[in-house]
């Protein structure tokens, strides 16, 4: 339907509605004249008759009846899509799907939707745990508008066209291992490989790119991974065994305050197994909508509020 027949379809139910077409030229700021020409336009379009004239004004035809019940369907459909277009062009409404990977859907985007929904109460976010190569595969099955997290493993595994892409690096977060505060491993000045290699592992499932990380760390020290004794999508899950079991797990440094809370903590070692580089990662096509504009500019800010605090690289 072109949107010359949706103005018409929007002059024939003023004139039902207020069943005179003097009253529904005012009501559309037309003359009466513009109002019947495009009534009489509709009619010939259609190939029947709508409105007759009485002596009170005008009265639908059967055929009028039929067409003013869908007619007042697609005017509402049209309202509320001139109201959500105006809303996402300002930013104020408007819906966006974040991939985000563990430490950002944990500690950061909590407090980024906090703000962008206080002065945006009429904007939806869908939060989908994401991870490494897995934003590529969310972006080809369309599931996500924008990812943050492990940039490097998107750059690095994507079969997207990066000429499509915005890649934003923001920051660098270390890795540690963790265990529970009550591990022999926590009463070494300093876990070496070895050590670390002598204890069944909790692998968090989602981030196989961490797995395949970890791997290659004690590869280079000349050691097997450690036995993946379990293997759970949950961070608490993963969690909740260390509590009460001798198995260590590997995770981002920061995710160490979620740690704590379930006795857990990060395991002195000389260096991290793996530096990740996070990253913004979105469609070019999405430039210009202002609500993933704002998201993007409230990243930016977290990380680098983040990095303050703690004086260093996230």
């Amino acid at each position: 339907m072109t949107i010359g027949s949706i103005r018409m379809l929007r002059h024939f139910v003023a004139a039902c509605q207020s069943e005179n077409l003097h009253k529904a030229a005012k009501a559309q700021c037309l003359s009466q004249s513009a109002i019947t020409k495009s009534i009489r336009q509709l009619e010939s379009n259609l190939g029947v008759q709508l409105l007759v004239r009485t002596s009170r004004g005008v009265t639908p035809t059967l055929y009028g009846k039929a067409l003013y019940d869908r007619a007042r369907r697609v005017e509402v459909e049209c309202d509320l899509i001139e109201k959500e277009l105006s809303e996402m062009a300002s930013g104020h409404g408007g819906q966006l799907r974040i991939g985000a990977g563990s430490v950002w859907s944990s500690m950061f985007l909590p407090r980024v939707l906090a703000r962008l929904y206080t002065e945006r109460p009429r904007a939806q976010f869908t939060v989908l745990r994401s991870s490494g190569a897995r934003f590529a595969d969310q972006f080809e099955k369309d599931e996500i508008d924008i990812g943050v997290g492990a940039f490097d493993a998107f750059m690095d595994y994507s079969d997207t066209n990066s000429a499509d892409f915005v890649c934003e690096p923001l920051s660098e977060v270390s890795t540690s291992f963790f265990a529970h505060c009550d591990h022999p491993l926590h009463k070494l000045p300093y876990a070496q490989p070895k050590d670390l290699n002598a204890y069944p592992y909790a692998a968090f499932r989602q981030d196989r790119e961490l797995q395949s990380r970890v791997g290659r760390y004690f590869a280079h020290h000349g050691l097997m991974q450690p036995h993946a004794a379990l293997v759970s999508d949950s961070i608490s899950g993963v969690m909740e065994i260390l509590k009460v079991s001798p198995m260590i797990t590997c995770l981002p440094t920061p995710l160490a305050d979620i740690a704590s809370a379930f006795g857990a903590a990060a395991i002195r070692t000389k260096e991290s197994p793996w530096i990740i580089k996070t990253g913004i990662m979105h469609r070019k096509a999405g430039l210009g909508y202002q609500l993933l504009d704002d998201l993007v500019k409230e990243l930016r800010r977290e990380s680098a509020a983040f990095a303050h605090r703690n004086g260093l690289q996230i």
